[in-house]
């Protein structure tokens, strides 16, 4: 991901603009996933700011490290929804966009008056993406939703926990926000294209993503096979056994090494030829047959390495293995540095922020960091400007606190 602050956008996503009225990690990671992509990406936020300017630190130079990672590539337009000016001012943006983005729980824009139908009648074209809990009818169309509560939904949290005693587990990240954002942005770029490819139908839609939908695609294509095939009397799904981590001398490791010719060379490079002589073990249908035996004897043989011999034995004779590191430790990853996974740019006032890149490596037109995340207000008074305000109406939605401007 190129580093280009200051710079014109060159991304694909070039000369597309996107209103993105949303907080806290779902809609604000999409939309800074069209930023990064070259979209010009204007954030309207409450004149006190969304709460993730605030909620956590550490925080420096009026921005906190969690809103730091959702909001780079934007500017900020501060401004007051529950005034009519402010809503008029929406509506006049919304005139010349090509994407919004909003997750309001449902019904919530229509109330405003910027819900699909007021805002398509201003602007044929636009894409109007709403993220929700549960989509925007149906019996918990109304229901506030958090994160927990879509895992705790969708199923996965009882495979999690299996292994721990059979409690259900959450997964310790914001995961399903997260998978949201990612199908979200895809999803914006595919009406995009619906609407401007050669044949196209130079429309825009509505586009709905309810999170317990995108957890579901992103979680259960590898848990529903036993239940592909309906009506079955198989029990329900189980955790994949053959996932597990593995304890060395001074640390953890992970990996696979399922299929015969990979056992054979992690017994032979770990010393522990017995292993392929033992009932259960001999080959891969005995191995499938019962995971726990020769999982738990290689578990054994693991704990007399230290992880840097371990996976230099394996390394050499081409098991898949590899450590398990912190946070911190994969940003010192000789691949993560040569990928550029976590890179490092200068702030003015901030000093070094540190960002996990755009995963998508372009070619001919990269992702980029072309603006830091803006300050409250930063941008409100061009992004007024341009969209025809005069400076003295400026001056007057200032006074009158219907916006807010650095």
């Amino acid at each position: 991901m190129d580093i280009k602050l200051s710079g014109t956008p060159q991304g694909p996503l070039k000369g597309i603009r996107v209103i993105d009225i949303t907080s806290m990690i779902t809609g604000p990671l999409c939309s800074q996933q069209l930023g990064d992509l070259g979209a010009d990406v204007i954030k309207i936020e409450p004149t006190h700011g969304e709460i993730s300017r605030w909620m956590a630190p550490p925080q420096k130079a009026g921005l906190t490290g969690f809103y730091t990672q959702m909001n780079r590539n934007k500017r900020s337009l501060a401004l007051d929804l529950k005034s009519p000016e402010g809503i008029d001012i929406i509506r006049k943006l919304a005139v010349t966009a090509d994407i919004l983005v909003e997750n309001f729980r449902g019904g919530v824009p229509d109330r405003l008056g910027i819900g699909y139908e007021a805002l398509r009648k201003l602007n044929e074209k636009l894409i109007y993406v709403s993220i929700t809990g549960f989509g925007p009818t149906g019996p918990y169309s109304h229901k506030p939703a958090y994160d927990p509560i879509a895992q705790g939904l969708v199923g996965m949290m009882h495979i999690q926990g299996m292994p721990f005693g059979g409690k259900p587990q959450l997964i310790q990240s914001a995961i399903v926000d997260k998978t949201t954002a990612t199908t979200a942005a895809g999803v914006a770029m595919a009406a995009l294209y619906a609407r401007d490819c050669p044949g196209g139908t130079g429309k825009g839609q509505r586009v709905d993503v309810p999170m317990i939908d995108a957890w579901a695609t992103n979680s259960l294509a590898d848990m529903m096979p036993v239940d592909s095939f309906v009506p079955n009397d198989m029990q329900d799904p189980a955790p994949l056994a053959v996932l597990r981590t593995f304890e060395t001398q001074d640390g953890f490791v992970v990996g696979m090494a399922l299929q015969d010719n990979h056992f054979i060379n992690l017994c032979n490079a770990l010393e522990c030829t017995e292993l392929l002589e033992r009932e259960g073990m001999r080959n891969v249908g005995e191995r499938i047959a019962d995971f726990g035996p020769w999982l738990d004897a290689i578990a054994e043989v693991m704990k007399r390495f230290t992880t840097s011999e371990l996976l230099s034995r394996l390394d050499a004779v081409g098991v898949p293995f590899g450590p398990v590191k912190t946070v911190r430790e994969f940003a010192d990853d000789p691949q993560a540095k040569h990928n550029r996974t976590i890179f490092d740019a200068e702030h003015p006032e901030a000093g070094t922020l540190r960002y996990v890149r755009y995963p998508g490596h372009l070619s001919e037109t990269p992702a980029a960091l072309y603006r830091h995340p803006p300050r409250l207000g930063e941008h409100s008074k061009d992004i007024l400007r341009e969209a025809g305000y005069s400076d003295a109406e400026i001056e007057r939605l200032l006074e009158s606190s219907v916006i807010g401007a650095m």
